[in-house]
């Protein structure tokens, strides 16, 4: 069961920074006020840029998960 209606879901396991970052703000940017995206982010780097990168973009970063390996990071798009 879902934590959060997700509009839209990424995997960025195996994207590389900034790349990852520049991937999450553009599936934002394709999504309303106010829905949620699930971001898949690998340890180390992604998980210490990405989610401070959006929320000094203005997001809200609901919840940060560990899923085995990885990371599900849910960001509501403001």
């Amino acid at each position: 069961m879902e934590l959060y209606q997700v509009s839209k879901k990424l995997d960025l396991r195996k994207a590389v920074c900034p790349q990852t970052f520049s991937m999450a703000k553009q599936a934002l940017s394709t999504i309303e006020m106010g829905d949620v995206i699930q971001v898949r982010l690998s340890p180390g780097e992604h998980m210490e840029n990405v989610p401070s990168a959006l929320l000094h973009e203005g997001h809200q970063v609901l919840d940060i998960l560990k899923d085995g390996s990885s990371y599900l990071l849910y960001v509501m798009k403001q």
